[in-house]
C-alpha cells in the first residue's frame, strides 16, 4: 500500500488549461519539483529511518559477556526504535501543503502538495482571471497509518563465534524478507533487491584484568556496522493514470520505473556486564551514525505549448524532471540503557531497552550451537 501511494504522490499530475499572461519563467520553476518532493519524502522516510539504523545495530549485542573461543551461538533479536516528533518542512515559493504533515506514522488523512506558477514581476502566484484559482497542479499525498508512535522494526538472525583472548565476531544476513511480505501487493509490482545485513566486532577488556573477571565484570568494546539495501519496479497498475488536461496546452509522460532505498549504519558500543547466577545484567551506551538515500529511476517529461505563457504562440516546450526524488541525509543518534539477558543452558532470552535516549527495546532468543570444550 505504501508504494502504492508513492507511485501516486509522483505521478498523478492534474494542470490547469487556462492560459498564463503574467511573467514567468515555466522552466526555472518547473526545475524546483525534485526539491520539493525530495523534502517531501525525506520527512516522511525519516519517521522510520531516523532510528531503524541503531536499532539494527543495538540488536547485536546484549551482554558484554562474550563468548569463549570457538564458542558459536545463534539468536534472533527483533527490535525497534520509537519516534513521536512530528516537525512540517519547508517548501519553495511555488509549493503549498494542504492537509497533514509528511509522517509515515501520522494522521491518516492524505494531503496536497500543490505547485502554483509565481508571476515573478509581483511574487504572487498566477490565477485564472476567470476563475480566481491558482495556475498549477496538485500532487497527491500518500497518507499516513494513523499512529502516535511511530515504530521502526529491526529483524535480525545473527550468528557469533568466540576468536578466544575475549573477542567474539557476529554476523546477521536477512535477504528477502521485504519482497516475501510484499508479495501479491499488485501484478506489476516486484522488489528486485532486498538485503539487510549487520557485523560486529568486540573485545572483553576485562579479559586482561583477572580481579574483575574473575569476580564476573565484563566489560566489551564493540564496532557494529549495519546494511539495508532495496530496490523497487513499479508497474503500470501502480503508477496510475495521469489526468491529461481538457487542452493540449500542457502533456505529461510518465517515464518512472522503480525506487532505490539504501540505508548504512556505523556504532561503537560499550557494554558493562555484572553476571549474577544465570542472569547476565548490563549497562550499555552507544553512538550510532546512520546515512540514507531514496531515488527514483526514470523521470517525468512535462510538455507546455508555446501559448501557455502568452495568449499567442505556435510550438512547444518540454521540460524532462531526471530524478524527481533524490534524498540524501546522515543522522547521529547516542543512547544508553540497560539490557538482561537470562541465561539456562544452551539456551538465553534477552532484553535491551534505552527509554529515555532514542526509545529503543529488543527481545532476542539465543541458543548456543557450540560450547567451549572442558579440559
Amino acid at each position: 500500500m505504501k508504494n502504492k501511494y508513492l507511485s501516486s504522490l509522483l505521478l498523478a499530475l492534474l494542470f490547469s488549461s487556462t492560459v498564463a499572461t503574467a511573467q514567468i519563467n515555466v522552466g526555472n520553476q518547473i526545475n524546483t519539483i525534485p526539491a520539493n518532493f525530495s523534502t517531501y519524502a525525506n520527512f516522511y522516510l525519516s519517521d522510520i529511518t531516523g532510528h531503524q539504523g541503531f536499532a539494527f545495530l543495538n540488536n547485536l549485542n546484549t551482554t558484554g559477556n562474550v563468548l569463549k573461543q570457538w564458542e558459536l551461538s545463534f539468536s534472533l533479536k527483533i527490535g525497534a526504535g520509537l519516534s513521536a516528533d512530528y516537525n512540517s518542512p519547508d517548501f519553495s515559493s511555488n509549493f503549498e501543503l494542504n492537509g497533514g504533515m509528511p509522517t509515515l506514522f501520522g494522521t491518516q488523512s492524505p494531503g496536497k502538495l500543490v505547485f502554483r506558477f509565481i508571476d515573478e514581476g509581483t511574487g504572487v502566484p498566477v490565477v485564472n482571471p476567470f476563475t480566481g484559482d491558482n495556475l498549477g497542479f496538485g500532487l497527491p499525498m500518500f497518507p499516513g497509518i494513523g499512529t502516535t508512535i511511530g515504530i521502526s522494526p529491526a529483524l535480525l538472525p545473527v550468528f557469533s563465534l568466540g576468536l578466544g583472548y575475549g573477542t567474539e565476531v557476529s554476523v546477521g544476513v536477512l535477504p528477502g524478507a521485504i519482497k516475501l511480505a510484499t508479495k501479491g501487493i499488485a501484478n506489476n509490482f516486484s522488489i528486485s533487491k532486498d538485503v539487510m545485513a549487520a557485523f560486529g566486532i568486540r573485545h572483553d577488556v576485562f579479559n586482561w584484568v583477572p580481579v574483575l573477571h574473575d569476580r564476573k565484570f565484563f566489560l566489551s568494546l564493540g564496532l557494529n556496522y549495519s546494511l539495508i539495501s532495496l530496490g523497487a519496479a513499479v508497474g503500470a497498475d501502480l503508477i496510475g493514470q495521469i489526468d491529461a488536461p481538457s487542452t493540449d496546452k500542457i502533456v505529461v509522460t510518465n517515464n518512472l520505473t522503480g525506487l532505490n532505498y539504501k540505508s548504512s549504519n556505523l556504532g561503537i558500543e560499550a557494554v558493562l556486564t555484572k553476571k549474577f547466577g544465570f542472569l547476565d545484567l548490563s549497562l550499555f551506551s552507544s553512538w550510532n551514525h546512520s546515512s540514507y538515500s531514496l531515488l527514483s529511476d526514470g523521470g517525468v517529461d512535462i510538455n507546455i505549448a508555446k501559448s501557455f505563457y502568452t495568449t499567442v504562440g505556435e510550438g512547444s516546450d518540454t521540460y524532462s524532471i531526471a530524478n524527481l526524488i533524490d534524498v540524501n541525509q546522515k543522522v547521529s543518534h547516542f543512547i544508553y540503557g540497560l539490557a538482561l539477558q537470562f541465561n539456562m543452558g544452551r539456551f538465553n532470552i534477552a532484553l535491551k531497552a534505552a527509554p529515555f535516549s532514542g526509545n529503543y527495546y529488543s527481545l532476542g532468543l539465543g541458543y548456543k550451537i557450540l560450547k567451549e570444550k572442558k579440559a
